[in-house]
């Protein structure tokens, strides 16, 4: 994909998991409907946890949004990092017990090498820290080298919605411009 615009990378990613079968929905309100543990809507999964939760039935299996989100559990760090803003749109996809951890890979690697034409050599994942199953499938089907697959735990590899709410593992995908581990995100070092 050349580069053109925030806009066509966002409709370039609702459309390949639309080829996949998942229901594009529009951003939901930032402002919770029927959720009284968030003040406001802080992630694109916190609109569907309904249907995590089995309290409603989702209109298809597959899913995917952009969903507008505002930073709250940790906006102390707003304005102090690269990667905290206040405002932020969040691209997913999401199986309701229809596809799992080999889908999901296999379909971020195609995005990222097919779509956006990303070199593979710059690219480097996470996995959660004891999650055998996930970089058996990076290395071994998709073919990701050991020295660019790391392992992180709960502080930077897990996202959770509240007390109450849904809550999982969160690879990361990481390109780089350099030619070594030493330039990339300070989140792979």
């Amino acid at each position: 994909m050349e580069w053109t615009s925030l806009n066509d990378l966002r409709e370039a990613y609702l459309k390949f998991f639309e080829s996949k079968g998942c229901l594009r929905k529009k951003s939901y309100s930032l402002v919770p409907q029927n959720d009284n543990s968030l003040l406001l809507i802080v992630a694109g999964m916190a609109p569907l946890k309904p249907y995590f939760t089995g309290q409603e039935v989702p209109p298809r299996t597959r899913m995917t949004t952009c969903q507008k989100c505002i930073r709250t559990g940790d906006i102390e760090n707003v304005g102090k990092t690269a990667r905290h803003g206040t405002y932020f749109e969040m691209l997913g996809n999401f199986s309701f017990g229809d596809y799992f951890k080999e889908e999901a890979i296999s379909w971020a690697w195609e995005f990222c090498v097919d779509v956006l034409k990303l070199p593979t050599e710059r690219l480097y994942v996470s996995v959660y820290e004891d999650d055998d199953e996930a970089e058996k499938i990076w290395h071994e089907k998709i073919g990701v080298p050991m020295d660019h697959i790391f392992r992180m735990g709960k502080e930077d590899n897990f996202w959770e919605a509240g007390t109450d709410g849904p809550a999982a593992h969160v690879p990361r995908y990481i390109s780089t411009a350099a030619k070594s581990t030493a330039a990339a995100s300070p989140a792979v070092q």
